[in-house]
């Protein structure tokens, strides 16, 4: 979903938005000639509306893409239910998280992300007890630039709202971003793959009888290549990659670190019916060097 607030003139030379479906007085889903739908929202844009008349875009508030997260129905529904003032301090974030965390943040994260603000801020006016997340160490552990902007994002809800949630909320924010990052089409796909991403860490932990500094950079790139790794696997995108000759060396004379990523390839096979590659598996091994490099690990098949 994309969402802007404010009435939002034509581009020069677009084209009109008509009614296909009115929703209530508030929100109508509407088509350009293309086919393209967005839902908008504003007092009175549905009034009397029917389908195929020109939307009267003088009177829009808010325009929200249908995608692959929510339906133009569901939209609908939750934009019904959200306050204002918590979509005005959604979209605030949201525009936040983007300048924090990249240009990859886009606004269809807006509507899950005040549906789940507007939900926390209820619950804590009516002193309903603290949710204990789950997959909270998870997230501390691999997502920390999202997680340290969720903390952030508290501080934005406090100030606007003047109700401090409960910290434990920065965990859904972060997964909320996340997920806006990677267009997965709910939040338990995200869910999901954090548990993943920390069991393929603990494959190498127990391959190596090692702690490893989750704080390290090393860590940071080989989380980066995982959440790629799962999105593409999920998404049956395959890359077609040639064995770069230092891959090519670490499988002859790292044969341990070889066989730490073939581990977690055969893992990804087995549960999902991926196919890593060969490839795709060498560049692990690298991730597997770097992690591993200077540890003090146990012996041998530990």
């Amino acid at each position: 979903m994309v969402g802007s607030k404010g009435s939002v003139a034509l581009a020069e030379g677009a084209c009109a938005l008509r009614v296909a479906k009115v929703f209530n007085n508030s929100v109508v889903l509407g088509v350009d000639e293309q086919g393209g739908e967005v839902v908008l929202f504003g007092r009175g844009v549905g009034f009397q509306a029917k389908r195929g008349d020109t939307v009267d875009e003088s009177i829009v508030e808010r325009r929200f893409v249908p995608g692959a997260n929510a339906s133009a129905e569901r939209i609908a529904a939750l934009i019904e239910e959200i306050p204002s003032d918590d979509l005005d301090l959604s979209e605030r974030i949201v525009a936040a998280g983007r300048v924090a965390l990249g240009e990859h943040v886009t606004d269809h994260v807006l509507v899950p992300l005040a549906d789940h603000i507007s939900f926390a801020l209820r619950r804590a006016r009516e002193n309903v007890p603290v949710i204990d997340y789950p997959l909270r160490y998870e997230v501390e552990s691999l997502y920390p630039e999202e997680l340290a902007f969720a903390r952030d994002a508290l501080g934005m809800i406090e100030q606007a709202s003047g109700v401090r949630l409960p910290d434990v909320e920065a965990v859904p924010l972060a997964l909320h971003f996340v997920n806006a990052q990677f267009g997965s089409r709910d939040i338990s796909t995200t869910m999901n793959m954090t548990t993943e991403l920390a069991h393929l860490l603990d494959i190498i932990r127990e391959e190596y009888s090692a702690d490893i500094d989750e704080d390290s950079t090393a860590v940071a790139r080989f989380v980066t290549h995982l959440r790629y790794l799962y999105v593409r696997g999920r998404t049956g995108i395959k890359r077609d990659l040639e064995t770069p000759p230092l891959a090519a060396a670490i499988k002859a004379t790292q044969p341990r670190e070889h066989a730490t990523a073939l581990r977690m390839a055969e893992y990804l096979a087995e549960r999902y019916g991926w196919d890593v590659g060969e490839g795709e598996t060498l560049y692990l091994s690298i991730h597997v060097m770097r992690l591993t490099a200077g540890l003090s690990v146990g012996s041998e098949g530990a």
